[in-house]
């Protein structure tokens, strides 16, 4: 929370303070924000382009003003906006430019969300969700659309296990959601995404910034067989690999390596 001064335009970090007759509270971190505020900035910058950008800007911070769309609130940050400068505000939209910690997905009626991180999904579920992940980061127009349905669909269940002849029943529902929420699904998909990618950096090779070339996607459906495949059998057959939860999927990739490694470095010293 930061508070404004109205006397002299100041901003300051203090909580439950009142300055003079002002005292303006707003999100100072992507966790601080609510659902709706996390909708709309999100909304805001997916269609960002680079002419509109004081414009996208001056929508966030209305939004951030804001704690739900209501009337009451829309005059409030009116008022707001009309008696403090823009540049007062600046400093702490720096969040918004910061990689976001959002790993909680919301509720949708009557389907299983997935747990915080991920961690209940299969590697063959976070597979999919994945692949459809970077086809939608590629496409653009109505194909984006619809891929974001499908990946919304993909990582929302029906029970506890993923099943994929289920999908057309959970899309029937998840089909329905706002479009808004769909985003902040997928946006959340994505923060959990680089978050997996920053623990397991050997497994999720960032690209090197000398070579802007994009890398070319690996689906994981080709990992998951290799790991059947190894004469280790770490995780057993193929339906055993598919059914691992993610991250023993990883832990479990990451020993196999290791063993192949030590295997390899014993055979050079003979």
């Amino acid at each position: 929370m930061f508070i404004l001064c109205e006397s002299c335009k100041c901003s300051v970090f203090l909580s439950n303070i009142k300055i003079l007759r002002m005292k303006i509270s707003i999100p100072t971190s992507w966790e601080g924000m609510n659902e709706w505020q996390q909708e709309e900035v999100i909304h805001i910058l997916q269609n960002y382009s680079e002419g509109d950008f004081e414009d996208s800007i001056i929508q966030i911070i209305s939004v951030l003003l804001m704690k739900s769309n209501n009337i009451i609130q829309y005059f409030r940050m009116r008022n707001i906006l009309r008696d403090i400068p823009l540049s007062a505000f600046e400093e702490h939209l720096r969040f918004i430019y910061e990689p976001p910690k959002l790993y909680q997905f919301p509720k949708i009626s009557r389907l299983k969300k997935p747990a915080d991180r991920i961690g209940d999904i299969s590697i063959r579920q976070f597979s999919v969700c994945e692949t459809l992940l970077y086809r939608w980061r590629e496409a653009k127009g109505e194909k984006k659309h619809l891929l974001m349905r499908q990946l919304v669909a993909c990582l929302y269940r029906l029970g506890d296990n993923y099943n994929e002849q289920l999908l057309p029943d959970i899309a029937r529902k998840t089909d329905k959601i706002p479009f808004k929420k769909a985003q902040r699904i997928v946006f959340i998909f994505s923060c959990v995404c680089r978050y997996i990618a920053d623990i397991y950096p050997s497994i999720f090779a960032k690209s090197d910034s000398k070579t802007p070339a994009p890398q070319k996607h690996t689906s994981f459906s080709k990992i998951i067989t290799m790991m059947a495949a190894d004469e280790l059998r770490l995780l057993g057959n193929l339906k055993e690999c598919q059914n691992t939860l993610v991250y023993d999927f990883f832990n479990s990739f990451l020993e196999s390596k290791r063993i192949h490694e030590q295997r390899a470095k014993a055979l050079k010293q003979y």
